[in-house]
């Protein structure tokens, strides 16, 4: 028996080698999982089972518990799952940093960060402040705030010590959203700007030199861009044009107002939107105002039957212009191209040099964003009290009108 026994050995300690390291790892969780379970388990049946009893009963009854506890501990170790939030993400997103990870990741708030920066990173994370231009128009000011309220601290100049100030407040500011391609290259040209003002020149007059280097550069890479663009994109509307756009862009809805009031020209505007942030209902708006076009609002679901009418140009934003030639845009964008490509629709996207990048993607998961899944589905109870056609019987005191209406 001894002999049978101790060959019966190796195979289970050949068995416990060819386990691999993340099986290991998740054996080490359980076997701590357990563990704990056990001692919860145990320390709630020494408080209830404290009774007297005789001296043999003593001796017998700890090995009795000891084999139940045993076996509940093998259970458990078997049943015992270790909850992972990362679990919730797919593999193929699990390189993106989660909303958990970046709230970690905020350094300290009450020393380091200007409160306009505090500001603008929550209106970017709730999704008050969107679109590319708009977040960096909103982050240059931002940054105009913390120039007018720096200090210098002894021992050090403004170029050495404001760079360093300023990439504490982007950091936070990552943790709001991921900084989109404008915003990276605006910063880069901000430090640049920082690093050539000369060391003898006062503090004050450093500030006032970059504030009006800032204004100077919103004025010149985004507002008068965006004039550039609409009155050469204007030549491609005239009378009667079918115009198909998607979402909601600074630039494009410029070129509509600019095309409509000021060259009086009468055309119609098809806007497709999709969830979660419907920013289309945000140009419907805008353009509503307009006596001069006609607006249809879709989904992205209706796309196809919207193509079925004869669309002249299709429209589009640009979040970035890579250098491979490549459009970086919101969700839906590609699909929208696409579909009019396959129409014979010509598409034209407008898009300021400030956005172009020298960077070069082939795919839309390597820099993404994670958001929230919830905001896909509607979460609201469904309210009788804005039922329309019950306020309509309520206030129609007509009864032929209500049996039809029934």
């Amino acid at each position: 028996m001894s002999e049978k026994s101790s060959q019966e050995q190796p195979p289970s300690s050949v068995e416990e080698k060819k386990l691999s390291n993340k099986e290991l790892k998740e054996l080490k969780k359980k076997e701590k999982a357990a563990k704990r379970a056990a001692a919860k388990a145990g320390s709630s049946t020494n408080e209830s089972g404290d009774t007297p009893q005789s001296g043999s009963q003593k001796g017998k009854k700890p090995v009795g518990g000891a084999t139940k506890t045993v076996s509940q501990v093998k259970k458990q170790m078997n049943n015992a799952k270790t909850h992972d939030p990362s679990d919730k993400v797919p593999p193929m997103f699990g390189h993106l940093q989660s909303k958990e990870e970046k709230i970690l990741s905020t350094p300290d708030i009450a020393s380091i960060v200007h409160p306009s920066i505090l500001s603008l990173t929550l209106k970017m994370s709730t999704y008050k402040v969107v679109g590319s231009s708009s977040r960096c128009i909103a982050m240059m000011e931002a940054f105009k705030e913390v120039i007018k309220s720096y200090k210098t601290p002894e021992g050090t100049s403004l170029q050495r010590h404001l760079t360093g100030h300023l990439s504490h407040q982007i950091e936070f500011l990552k943790t709001g959203r991921p900084l989109s391609i404008s915003m990276g290259n605006a910063i880069r040209w901000l430090k640049q700007k920082i690093s050539v003002i000369p060391i003898t020149t006062v503090e004050e007059d450093c500030k006032r030199i970059l504030i009006d280097e800032i204004d100077m550069f919103i004025t010149e890479k985004i507002v008068v861009a965006d004039r550039v663009i609409v009155e050469y994109a204007e030549s491609h509307i005239t009378n009667d044009s079918k115009i198909l756009t998607y979402g909601h862009s600074k630039v494009l809805g410029e070129l509509f107002e600019y095309a409509a009031i000021e060259q009086g020209k009468k055309f119609e505007i098809y806007i497709i939107d999709s969830k979660p942030l419907f920013e289309g209902k945000k140009l419907a708006k805008r353009l509503s105002k307009l006596e001069n076009v006609k607006l249809h609002y879709n989904l992205i679901n209706s796309l196809s039957s919207v193509l079925e009418t004869k669309i002249d140009y299709c429209f589009l934003g640009a979040h970035s212009m890579l250098s491979n030639g490549r459009l970086y845009s919101r969700v839906g964008t590609a699909l929208v191209a696409m579909a009019s490509k396959n129409k014979s629709i010509p598409v034209l996207v407008c898009c300021e040099s400030l956005k172009f990048s020298d960077k070069v993607q082939l795919d839309s998961v390597t820099t993404n964003e994670l958001g929230d899944g919830d905001d896909l589905i509607n979460t609201k109870p469904f309210s009788k009290e804005g039922n329309a056609l019950k306020t309509y019987l309520k206030s129609n005191k007509d009864p032929a009108v209500k049996m039809i209406m029934i």
